[in-house]
């Protein structure tokens, strides 16, 4: 039921933009247009080389790529989690293997960077392999390493987990998350499904990926050489923005083209609903004034309305309506107010230390959600964001 909506005076809110970038100064506009001008040159020049590094690496595996054997037997199902942590191991990776593994999942972690003893140590005492190896093609490049270790020892799972850390995950540790995977009938499985800027800018909202931080892959995928042969023959490019493109972006597509079922558990599409059918006053009020201190797009669309005066929160939703729906603002879904996040059960929680996610993170703290995240997940969401500057650009 709808609560009573009251007008949202001009007084009652203050837009502090700590969380936002500054506005580019004209020299920031031309670097960004130089920037954007190699990119497209890369764009070109990368996807076709890349093919010629992944050669070069795998020439080089045996020498470059170290493989240390873990306590844990390789089980029906199998997790390959990629980590990039030069400062140190930490907590909440353990806590995620270790909460897996209790679930029948075993690990095969693969870092990005050297691993001190210690922590190499920490990690084959609750996984089946801990693989290190150069950053050569960032995390799909660890990606195919942890899948060709299962590949050349003969390892073909019921399920195949691949996930990153730049996610806290799960945050409870009695979450189901597991428990919907395993359910669900896809071939393959994202925790979050988006729709890319791209896509949005021509109004395609069709054009949707899965994210790539968690894929769950079937044991129908698993039985077909397609799959292995994908990740062999994968090129390696060690551009942030050119992996997106040819994997993120198409890494679903591809095997949806071969007869596949592609979904996810969470969606854009979910998040546009929830706003739109959204009827407590209060909730809606938090998510606008919050959007208007972390996006300058957003900020200059909704302030106007909550400035106007003798309009509710719910009012002002309703008059952007249609901008929500074909999702020119709010795009943002997993890096809305945290009230968001709550309501549709998210079972992560993005580490970027971007404004718009410390903004997040810093109204998780403020509101005390955090306490309710595992201990090791906890303690690292309060610090991770330690000497942010507010100015300080994505």
């Amino acid at each position: 039921m709808r609560t009573a909506a009251r007008p949202l005076h001009q007084g009652s809110f203050v837009t502090q933009k700590s969380f936002m970038p500054p506005k580019l100064t004209l020299s920031q506009k031309l670097a960004q247009e130089t920037r954007r001008l190699g990119r497209q040159v890369a764009g070109l020049v990368l996807p076709s080389w890349g093919h010629v590094a992944r050669v070069a690496y795998d020439r080089r595996r045996a020498r470059s790529v170290r493989v240390s054997e873990g306590v844990q037997a390789a089980l029906d199902e199998i997790s390959v989690l990629v980590i990039y942590q030069p400062a140190g191991l930490l907590d909440s990776t353990c806590w995620q293997v270790r909460w897996m593994a209790a679930r029948g999942v075993a690990a095969v972690v693969v870092s990005n960077a050297p691993l001190s003893d210690d922590d190499r140590q920490t990690l084959a005492g609750m996984a089946h392999l801990v693989v290190e190896r150069p950053n050569v093609g960032y995390d799909f490049g660890g990606y195919r390493e942890g899948i060709l270790q299962l590949s050349e020892r003969g390892i073909r799972p019921r399920a195949l987990y691949v996930m990153n850390d730049s996610m806290w995950f799960p945050l409870s540790e009695d979450s189901d998350i597991l428990d919907r995977s395993r359910a669900a009938p896809e071939d393959v499985l994202g925790l979050f499904v988006d729709l890319d800027w791209r896509q949005r800018t021509i109004g395609n909202l069709d054009g949707s990926h899965i994210q790539s931080y968690f894929f769950r892959f079937s044991q129908r995928l698993l039985e077909d050489p397609e799959f292995w042969r994908y990740w062999t023959k994968m090129s390696l490019v060690s551009s942030k923005r050119i992996v997106i493109e040819l994997r993120e972006l198409r890494l679903a597509r591809h095997f949806a083209e071969r007869g596949y079922r592609v979904g996810g558990l969470h969606s854009w599409k979910q998040v546009v609903h929830y706003l739109l059918t959204l009827d407590d006053e209060d909730t809606m009020g938090q998510i606008l004034r919050h959007q208007c201190q972390v996006n300058r797009k957003d900020a200059a669309v909704i302030e106007p309305l909550l400035h106007k005066g003798g309009l509710s929160a719910l009012d002002i939703r309703d008059a952007l309506r249609d901008q929500i729906s074909r999702t020119n603002i709010l795009v943002f879904s997993t890096a809305l107010h945290p009230a968001v996040m709550t309501a549709l059960g998210f079972p992560f929680l993005k580490k970027q230390r971007v404004p718009m996610m410390v903004g997040k993170r810093a109204k998780i703290i403020e509101s005390g959600l955090h306490r309710d995240f595992p201990d090791p997940i906890a303690r690292e969401v309060e610090t991770w964001d330690a000497g942010f500057r507010g100015d300080a650009r994505p």
